[in-house]
Formats: C-alpha cells, structure tokens, sequence
C-alpha cells in the first residue's frame, strides 16, 4: 500500500529484535520514510513516534495520527492538474491522491507518446483509483502515538535516552528529495527548512542513535563506525542492493538470495551431433529457465527475473539455447532480452546467433504479444563485455549505445536494438547456416 519497502527478511529481523525490548515501550522512529517499521511493529504493543521531512511521508504521518494534512494543488498546476481537486480533503483523500501520484507525476507536462498514455490512463480511471485507494488505506492497522515533521538532527535531542530507536536512516542524501520531486512540483505545503546530512552530521546521529540501551539501524551502505554491531547482510534477491544490519543486541543473520531450480529433461545437443531442422520453441518454467541458466550463462552475469522464457529446439528435439524476455519499461512496442544463450559443449561455435535469430523470429513475436498484451515491434538488450563490440550480436542488432560498465569485471556496458518479426523460424535457420552454421572440423590430433 506504501510507497517502497524494505526485503521481506529485513522486516523479519526488525520484529524479532523488537520483541526483546521491553514490553509496552514507547519506540521512535526517526527518518521513517515510508512507514516500513512502523508496519512491521503494528500490533506488538508498542507506542510508536515517528517523524521525517518529506511531503509523502508527513501526508501519511499527519493522516495516521489524525492531524489536518495541510496540503494543496499549487495554482500553476491547476491547468493541466484541476481534476486531482476535489480528491483533496485534508485527509485520507489527500494521502490517497499523493499516493497515486508518485506513479504518473513524473510524466505530466513531459512530451512524448508513453508519457502522454500514462497521464490519460490516470486522469480516465481516477475516480475508481482514487476510491480503491482511499478502501485499502482506511482498512490499514497501523496506529502512531505521535508524528512529527522535523529534521532528525533535532528531533533525536527530544528522545529520552532509554528509548528504544529504530531507524534506516538516509546516510547517503538525495535519494527521497529525487524521488518526491514530481509532489513538489505540483503541491504545496507547510515544508520544513533542513540541510541534507553533512559526514559530520551522519556521525552525530549515529551517535544519538546508538547510545542507549535499546537500537536497530540498518542501511544498503557498509557502515565501518558500526562494524562492531553489525547483526546481519541481507541480499533477497541476486539483483538487491545488500542491507546491512546493526543493532545493540539481536541474533546474526545471514541471508542470501535462493532460486527455485526444476529439472530439464529435454535432451541437448552434443559434440559429435548435427543440427537439424526445422527449429521449435518450447515455453520453460521459471525453475527450468533458472536451471538452464546456471548451467549455460556466465556466472559473471547477475541474473534477472524473466517474464517469459523459451527453449530453441531442433527438428530432433533436441535443446539448442534459451531465451528469456520482458516488456521493455519505456518503450511500449519492445521487448527486451534479459538472457540468451547455447548449450555446450557442440560442434557449432557460433551457435549463439541463432539463438538470437530466433529470439527475433515471427513466432517470438508472437509468444510476446501474447505474453505481454501489447504489439511488439522491435527488440532490445545489453551486453557487458571487455570488447567494444559484442561478436554474438555483431550482425544480427544495432549497436545504439557504448558506455562503462556499471558491473564488476567488464569494460563496456553495450545497448543493442533491432526488428522484430522480419523473418520466420525456417528463415533464420536458413541465414545462419549459410552464415555462421559451419561446424568445427575434428582432426582427430
């Protein structure tokens, strides 16, 4: 229902340390952000207080603690934005609507034809929207004994020093503001005046946190002041940023990101064996996809979660490569290829391009279109590579962009874009083998 959290296991932890506070505590929460630990702590008993600086965040406070919430349309946004004023009630009305808003905001007065949808699709289905969440946020079980808009700094001297305080406080500053930018622009409200976290200032309150009896922190940066308190690392997921957790007192964690593996009984092409024609596809589970990945993929490549996977068979059944695919974030007519790959060890070193071919193909397009309930005209993906080009798709993709590779052990980050549906199935076995289909020749030496 908020806007953000934090991993399942992160809000594990937090009420498992909690429940060695003592019983009935009065508990505050400075920098909470979007409510994750007061979620999480509903119902154990505790009085819980809270503050931060942020529109978002002060909306919700002030709603759960039953102040007025003091915020309104600016007047220069009236023109493009009037239909949003009569959702603003100074309550749950309110919270509702800046709730709806972090998700199309950013798009309003911004040209382009993705921009433009998402704006109407809000302004068309608003009023069912804004009711649904109004029903969802007035079922919410969270309760605060009090909510402040002050800036931590100031806040955390009124906290008496047996307290217990818990908080993910923003050791690295600009990540809300960013975020609540679009609000901003488009309400105006009573804002507090604060400067962003100095190095000085994060140390201080550190400080103001950590000395009692009493405390949990936890951040997505390693943190060395707190080294001697660290209780646990969190990565949910391969993709997640890491949460490093500190405490005063609780149990070590360690949590480390499982995927479910199933069996892949298909058999695979082998060194010694002829490709043949004609060229299936094959939809693969989740379980399967991932285990082919494991086997095939190199493990260098943090892997993703595929909306849609699919084998390439030949005319004998037998497994080719893999390809996974989603619906491209801001280009509503592609898709993207979030892996593909050949089976190895085969007599076809350049095996990988028809991979790519069929990912291309009419019939993928198709299994995308359906998969995803859009029209897909077009197909995209990244490689990270030390070469400025990338063999694989040299040929076949258009190479868009080069840049530095944001992972650990490539030089270039490559964007690749090109058609989709330009050839069938038959058409793309056909241009690799005239192309790239030459098998290796064994010499017997």
């Amino acid at each position: 229902m908020f806007q953000g959290t934090i991993p399942g296991p992160m809000r594990s932890i937090v009420r498992e340390t909690a429940s060695q506070w003592p019983s009935g505590a009065e508990v505050y929460v400075p920098c909470c952000g979007n409510f994750t630990i007061e979620r999480t702590l509903a119902n154990s008993g505790f009085a819980l207080h809270s503050s931060d600086v942020s529109i978002y965040t002060s909306a919700v406070g002030r709603w759960l603690t039953r102040q007025p919430v003091g915020i309104q349309l600016r007047d220069e946004s009236r023109d493009e934005l009037g239909w949003l004023a009569e959702s603003l009630d100074d309550g749950v009305g309110t919270v509702a609507t800046l709730m709806l808003g972090t998700r199309f905001l950013a798009s309003v007065g911004r040209q382009g034809l993705w921009h433009e949808r998402v704006v109407r699709s809000y302004r068309e289905q608003w009023k069912a929207k804004h009711a649904e969440t109004v029903e969802r946020l007035s079922g919410s079980d969270v309760e605060l004994a009090s909510y402040e808009v002050e800036d931590v700094r100031s806040w955390l001297k009124k906290v008496p020093s047996d307290a217990p305080v818990c908080s993910f406080p923003p050791f690295y500053g600009g990540g809300y503001e960013k975020l609540y930018e679009p609000l901003e622009t488009h309400f105006t409200w009573d804002a507090p005046q604060y400067e962003p976290l100095s190095d000085d200032d994060v140390v201080s309150v550190l400080g103001a946190i950590t000395d009692r009896p009493y405390w949990l922190t936890a951040s997505n940066h390693d943190v060395p002041e707190l080294h001697p308190y660290l209780r646990g690392v969190i990565k949910a997921t391969p993709r997640a940023a890491p949460f490093y957790v500190y405490a005063s007192q609780a149990r070590t964690r360690i949590v480390a990101p499982r995927q479910p593996i199933d069996p892949v009984k298909i058999p695979r092409l082998r060194e010694g064996e002829e490709l043949v024609g004609p060229l299936t596809l094959s939809l693969l589970k989740p379980g399967q996809f991932n285990a082919l990945r494991s086997r095939y993929l190199n493990p260098k490549i943090v892997p993703g979660a595929a909306n849609l996977a699919v084998a390439v068979r030949d005319g004998g059944g037998r497994l080719l490569g893999v390809f996974a695919m989603a619906p491209s974030t801001f280009t509503p007519d592609e898709a993207y290829v979030l892996s593909d790959f050949a089976v190895a060890p085969t007599d076809y070193p350049r095996l990988s391009k028809l991979i790519v071919l069929a990912a291309m193909s009419t019939e993928t397009q198709l299994l995308c279109q359906r998969a995803f309930s859009r029209r897909i005209r077009r197909v995209s993906t990244t490689a990270f590579s030390n070469n400025p080009v990338s063999m694989k798709y040299r040929g076949l993709l258009r190479l868009n962009k080069r840049s530095p590779s944001n992972e650990d052990g490539w030089r270039f980050q490559l964007q690749y874009q090109g058609a989709m549906g330009q050839h069938t199935l038959a058409q793309a076995l056909q241009m690799w083998a005239k192309r790239w289909g030459a098998p290796t020749t064994n010499t017997g030496v």
